[in-house]
Order: C-alpha cells, then structure tokens, then sequence
C-alpha cells in the first residue's frame, strides 16, 4: 500500500501547503532522528471495510507560521486555539484532496482532531513509514497514512 498512497499523499500536501497556506515544503529524510513533533492532526476515511487515518505531525514554529498566513495575521497573533483550529482545516483538506483523489465514493471523511503531543507519545505517527518534509531545509512536519482493517 505504501507506493499507492505515498506519491499521491505527497501531491495532495504540496498542492494544499502552496495554495492555502503559502508554504513550499520538500520531502525528504530531513534529519530529524528523534521525530519530535509539537501537534498532531488526524482525519479518518471510513468505509466498511475499514478505515484509513491520515495523521500530520507539526513542529510549533511551523504550525504558527502556517496558521499566521491562512489567518492573514503576524504570528505573535497567532492564539494556541487558532493553531488547533488551524491544523484541523489542514488535515481535512489533505484527507478531502486524499479522497477525491483516489475517487472512490464509499468513503466517508470524518471529523479531524488534533492535540499536542507529549513527551511520551506513541501514536501511530511515529510508524516506520512516514513522509517527512521541510521547509527551507529545516524539519516541518510528517505526514503517515495508516489503513486499519474493519
């Protein structure tokens, strides 16, 4: 499943990071060995089969400036409820542009979450598989695309 998501998981965030929020990312191994991430968001596509969680993880400084943007706001305006806010329009957008790309109708997107991650967390994020990108050269974010059997 990996090479069917990944090109298209990747397209999906390029498109929607340029255009929505102003931001050119490059994937790539980008050095971050211990994968620490400040917050997380996920959307699931349901079906009865099973299920398919996107989950993003971002770097605060990143998040902010992101959110900054899409608000029109400089980022010391930016409240920690905007950021969250922020993050779910993010990875419901990538779930929906995942979704209409793979165009296939008996998948239901459902409601984004996202939460700041601590010290000890082991989300399924941290999996083996992951798409980490940068942002002028410095670690952004990860992006992991789980399926989960019915």
């Amino acid at each position: 499943m990996v090479l069917e998501w990944e090109p298209v998981l990747k397209e999906v965030i390029s498109e929607i990071l340029e255009t929505m929020f102003f931001a050119m990312v490059e994937f790539q191994d980008c050095g971050r060995g211990d994968g620490r991430f400040d917050y997380e968001s996920e959307i699931e596509l349901q079906k009865h089969e099973g299920r398919i969680a996107i989950s993003l993880q971002l770097t605060e400084e990143f998040a902010r400036m992101l959110t900054a943007g899409f608000l029109g706001i400089d980022e010391n305006q930016v409240k920690d409820e905007d950021l969250q806010d922020c993050m779910k329009e993010l990875v419901n957008m990538i779930g929906g542009g995942y979704h209409a790309r793979i165009n296939d109708g008996a998948w239901e997107l459902g409601i984004p979450r996202v939460w700041k991650i601590g010290a000890d967390s082991t989300h399924r994020a941290q999996a083996a598989v992951r798409l980490d990108f940068s942002f002028f050269e410095e670690p952004a974010g990860s992006a992991v695309l789980s399926y989960l059997p019915g």
